[in-house]
């Protein structure tokens, strides 16, 4: 369905004000309380040598980065999610993080919104970018208009989201998902980035992991059910006495869990990169998924709370992630990310 650009800025609008009400959050449901690290009562080793630095590489050339934890692509295309981006991306500058940035849908329609990435990497010039494409518009998309999605934004990577819960309970959804997989491995084959694909909030089966094992994608980032959950989000754009707005309390728990997800990679034994989010909301979370295998761990909601207070809420919050993830590291007497592999049970 064509949107016009306020229709699409209202509902960006929406989407923050209902992303942010606890009523559209699947709390405790992400399945990491089940997950122990071990506790090491003599570490033998100094606290100052934790390193969670990381990097990633592709076609030979090396992403450094200060932290596996990264900001999920959350909003854009409305005033309030420049001033959001802007921020997040200053973040991003300041410490080198991954940044996920919002909706590019727009651009591919109005050439004119690729100047907020414009005005972003003005303000963050080495902002570590993720460009954005909901896989119903990939599959329609020629790709020399996702190219200059990627070059508007000057990413390093690009997601490709896999929504279908939300595409079919949003009044203006594009449901038509056909030859999504094939989409994939066209873009794989043609753009020079690493290509992410990434759930919105509902997880991924065995089955599905194993699919995208020949697509050649670089990662996949579970994003599994604990978080926000964009069918609830959705559901309550509608009046309640809308049928979308029944149908979406339905599938208000609809979703594979974030630890339901990472173990089914395990399962499926995938040959990319795996990525974790999901309802992560503390750095014992990151230290854990990082535990079950993911090199990369995202957050949304806590980030755009910040984003909104400001530039010295969004420096606390990070601080407090990594303070937190090196003390579980400490704790299970692990120098690096890697050695904290070995380090988990499930309760």
């Amino acid at each position: 369905m064509n949107e016009s650009n306020s229709q699409f800025e209202q509902r960006k609008r929406d989407h923050i004000r209902i992303a942010l009400d606890p009523r559209s959050q699947t709390d405790g449901q992400n399945g990491l309380d089940s997950i122990n690290l071990v506790h090491e009562a003599l570490p033998e080793m100094d606290f100052k040598e934790v390193d969670i630095s990381t990097s990633f590489v592709f076609q030979k050339q090396t992403i450094l980065l200060s932290s596996p934890i990264f900001i999920s692509s959350m909003t854009a295309g409305h005033e309030k999610g420049r001033e959001i981006n802007q921020a997040l991306a200053r973040l991003s500058d300041r410490h080198q993080i991954l940044m996920g940035v919002g909706s590019q849908r727009r651009e591919l329609e109005d050439s004119n919104a690729a100047e907020e990435w414009m005005a972003v990497r003005k303000q963050a010039p080495n902002a570590k970018l993720i460009g954005n494409i909901g896989i119903a518009q990939l599959i329609h998309t020629p790709i020399d208009k996702v190219q200059r999605l990627i070059e508007s934004t000057e990413a390093v990577g690009l997601f490709v989201h896999l929504n279908p819960l939300q595409e079919a309970l949003q009044p203006e959804g594009d449901r038509d998902f056909r030859k999504g997989l094939q989409a994939i491995e066209n873009l794989v084959k043609t753009v020079q980035i690493p290509v992410i694909v990434k759930e919105v909030g509902c997880g991924f089966s065995t089955l599905t992991l194993k699919r995208l094992q020949d697509a050649g994608v670089f990662a996949v980032d579970v994003s599994g059910k604990g978080g926000t959950h964009w069918g609830r989000v959705e559901g309550y754009r509608s009046e309640e006495s809308d049928l979308l707005y029944k149908v979406a309390q339905t599938f208000s728990n609809w979703g594979v869990s974030t630890l339901q997800s990472m173990l089914n990679a395990k399962e499926a034994q995938v040959n990319y990169q795996l990525w974790a989010s999901g309802g992560v909301r503390n750095g014992l979370e990151v230290a854990k998924l990082c535990a079950l295998g993911a090199s990369q761990v995202g957050i949304a909601k806590p980030f755009l709370e910040a984003a909104l207070a400001g530039d010295e809420a969004l420096e606390n919050l990070l601080q407090k992630l990594e303070l937190e993830l090196k003390i579980a590291m400490f704790c299970t007497g692990s120098k690096t990310l890697k050695d904290l592999q070995t380090k988990w049970v499930m309760s």
